[in-house]
This record gives C-alpha cells, sequence and structure tokens, in this order.
C-alpha cells in the first residue's frame, strides 16, 4: 500500500511565494507508473489537509501549470513518490523531468 510519507521539511502553503519561481525547491516527485509524463513536483504542503502546491504536468509540458493537489486522491488513483527523486531547483528538475 502506498502511504504519504514524511513530509515534515516541506514549507507550508504559500511558503515560497517570494522565491522566484526557477528558484523555487522542488521537494517531491509523485509519478503515476502507468501514465508517463504525468508528474507532480511538491514545492508546499499542508500535512492537515494533505494538500499540495506545485508545478503539475500530465504529459504536455506546454500544458503544464501551477496549482494544488490532493494526495489521498493521487495515491487512489496509483501515483506514488519517485523515491529516487532529489530535492532540488525547479529549473534544474524541468531539465531533467
Amino acid at each position: 500500500m502506498n502511504t504519504i510519507p514524511d513530509f515534515s521539511n516541506i514549507p507550508p502553503l504559500y511558503g515560497t511565494e517570494q522565491i522566484p519561481t526557477a528558484n523555487k525547491i522542488i521537494y517531491r516527485k509523485w509519478i503515476h507508473p502507468f501514465a508517463p509524463g504525468f508528474i507532480w513536483l511538491m514545492t508546499e504542503y499542508d500535512p492537515a489537509s494533505q494538500i499540495a502546491f506545485g508545478w503539475v504536468c500530465l504529459s504536455d509540458p506546454a500544458c503544464a501549470e501551477w496549482g494544488y493537489f490532493y494526495l489521498p486522491e493521487l495515491i487512489e488513483n496509483g501515483a506514488m513518490v519517485d523515491r529516487s527523486f532529489k530535492p532540488c531547483r525547479l529549473g534544474d528538475t524541468l531539465s531533467s523531468a
């Protein structure tokens, strides 16, 4: 069973608003094993509501956008944390996503 890991090091919602987009740190990368190109890059997280904020790409980078996502819903639909991912700046992440 895929459970929500410890995200205690991730800033709270709205905690990175003053950081320029390219310099935002991506703390976790969520992927879907049966949907190549579907990625959710977490920059902020609220443990009480289990809502995250970050960059979301649903297979077409030209249509990717910033938004909120509900972690239990991701898990329920088969998404999982990419355990090989190491936190880095958004600009660095996008070049390797």
